[in-house]
C-alpha cells in the first residue's frame, strides 16, 4: 500500500508539496549531507506487522524521480541484514548498506537515538528508468522497539455467562506510526531461530476436557496459517506512547467446573471453561477476572480458535476441605500393599460437583477400586472420578495396589 503523503517530487532543494502539505525534512546528525541532485530519503513504516515477542516487520513503499541518485537512511535500530528492497515490483539484487557514524537521527521535528552510535544508509544502481519518470521503492525490514500483548479481564455474572473484553496493549518504544496500517500476529519470533510456541496452560485445565458440542472450524484447502492475524488499520503513535485497542468485548457461554488434583494439590479448583463466540480467536494471554464488582485473580487462558473454549482458572473452593493419604505396609515375597485415601469434606450450604484427578503409579498392579467408585483411566496415568459431595457431608475413596518398593 503506498500512503498518498509520500509520494515525493524532491530537486536539488530537498522539500515538496503533496496534497498541499509540506514533506517534513529529515536528515542524519553526523552524517555526510547530501550531494546536489541526490534524495536522502529517511524511511519510516506504511505498514507494520507487530508480535508477541520485540520485533516488528516494516513495510515502506515510495515513489521518486528515476532520474534522481537515492540515499535511504533506515530507522535507528534496523536489523540492516533484514532488509528485502524492491524497485517497481522487482527485487534489488545488489546494494549497499553503509553504517554512519550518528548519535541523532531527526524524524518528523523529532530527534532519536542512533542505533549504537550508526545510522544505516542504503545505496544501490538504479535500474531502468527511461520509460518513466518515477520509479516506485519498497523496503521491508525488521527492527526491535515494538510489540503488543493480549490483555483481557472477565466479569463473572453466573455460572454460566461471563462478559469478556479483549484488547490488545501495544508498547511503542522506538516507531513513528503516522496513520501506519498495523497488524498484529498472535505468535513469537526470533531472529536466532525457532521460538517455542510453549502453552502455559495447567494440567487441570486440560484434563477436564472440552466440551464435545462445541462446534471447531473447518480447515480449507490449502495452508494452515499456524498465527492469527489481527488487521487494525490506521494507527498514530509516537516513541515511548502505550495504545490499547479493542478487538472484542462480548457475553459469552460458560460452564464452571470443580476440581482437586489429589496428587499435587491440597485446594479444589474452580475453572471457567468460556466458548468464544466472538468474531476473533483469542491469543493466549493473561485474564483478569472480576466477581461481584471486585477483583478475584488473574489467570492464563490457552489459544482459543472461534468455537471452542479457553480455560481460566479463577480461584479455589473455601467451604471445601480435600486431603489425599497413602500408607505402605509390606507383604511376602518383596510386595508392599499401597493404600491411598482421598478425602472430600464439603462444608458449603450446596452440594458439590467435583472432578477428582490422581496418578497411576508405574510398575504397579492388583489395582482395587470401591464398586461405586471406579475411576476412568486417562492418558498420562491419570486415574479420574466425578463424585458428588452433598452440603455438609465427607466423602472417602479408598484404594489399594502393590508394588515392590
Amino acid at each position: 500500500m503506498i500512503n498518498a503523503k509520500r509520494v515525493l517530487v524532491i530537486g536539488v532543494v530537498l522539500a515538496a508539496l503533496i496534497g498541499g502539505a509540506a514533506w517534513a525534512s529529515r536528515e542524519v546528525v553526523g552524517a555526510s549531507p547530501p550531494r546536489g541532485g541526490e534524495i536522502f530519503y529517511e524511511s519510516y513504516p506504511d505498514e507494520v506487522a507487530l508480535y508477541l515477542s520485540d520485533i516488528a516487520f516494516v513495510r515502506d513503499t515510495v515513489v521518486l524521480p528515476a532520474e534522481q541518485d537515492i540515499r535511504i537512511v533506515l530507522p535507528p535500530g534496523t536489523y540492516p541484514n533484514t532488509l528485502v528492497l524492491y524497485e517497481n515490483g522487482e527485487r534489488v539484487h545488489n546494494y549497499r548498506i553503509a553504517g554512519r557514524q550518528a548519535d541523532e537521527v531527526f524524524i518528523s521535528n523529532t530527534y532519536y537515538a542512533g542505533s549504537g552510535g550508526t545510522a544505516y544508509i542504503v545505496t544501490w544502481e538504479p535500474g531502468d528508468t527511461t520509460e518513466t519518470p518515477t520509479r516506485e521503492i519498497t523496503l521491508e525490514y525488521l527492527l526491535p522497539g515494538a510489540s503488543w500483548q493480549p490483555s483481557y479481564d472477565m466479569l463473572i455474572q453466573d455460572e454460566e455467562t461471563v462478559a469478556l473484553a479483549f484488547f490488545a496493549e501495544i508498547a511503542n518504544a522506538a516507531l513513528v506510526l503516522e496513520d501506519t496500517t498495523v497488524y498484529l500476529v498472535a505468535g513469537r519470533v526470533d531472529l536466532a531461530g525457532q521460538v517455542d510456541q510453549v502453552s502455559q496452560v495447567t494440567m487441570n485445565q486440560y484434563v477436564v476436557g472440552y466440551e464435545d458440542t462445541v462446534a471447531l472450524p473447518a480447515l480449507g484447502v490449502g495452508t494452515v496459517d499456524l498465527q492469527h492475524i489481527y488487521p487494525l488499520g490506521a494507527v498514530t503513535a509516537e516513541p515511548g506512547d502505550t495504545v490499547y485497542v479493542n478487538l472484542a468485548d462480548a457475553e459469552l457461554g460458560a460452564r464452571r467446573l470443580h476440581v482437586w488434583n489429589a496428587a499435587i494439590s491440597e485446594e479444589t479448583d474452580v475453572i471457567y471453561k468460556v466458548t468464544n463466540r466472538t468474531d476473533v480467536p483469542l491469543a493466549e494471554g493473561i485474564v483478569r477476572t472480576y466477581q461481584d464488582n471486585l477483583f478475584i485473580g488473574s489467570d492464563f487462558i490457552e489459544t482459543t480458535p472461534i468455537g471452542s473454549e479457553g480455560s481460566v482458572t479463577v480461584g479455589s473452593l473455601p467451604d471445601v476441605r480435600v486431603r489425599r493419604s497413602d500408607s505402605k505396609v509390606y507383604q511376602s515375597n518383596d510386595n508392599y500393599l499401597n493404600t491411598v485415601e482421598l478425602e472430600i469434606s464439603n462444608f458449603g450450604e450446596n452440594g458439590l460437583d467435583l472432578m477428582v484427578l490422581d496418578f497411576w503409579q508405574d510398575r504397579a498392579w492388583d489395582y482395587v477400586f470401591p464398586d461405586d467408585y471406579i475411576p476412568e483411566q486417562r492418558v498420562g496415568n491419570i486415574l479420574e472420578w466425578e463424585v458428588t459431595v452433598p452440603a455438609g457431608e465427607s466423602l472417602i475413596i479408598r484404594y489399594e495396589f502393590r508394588t515392590r518398593s
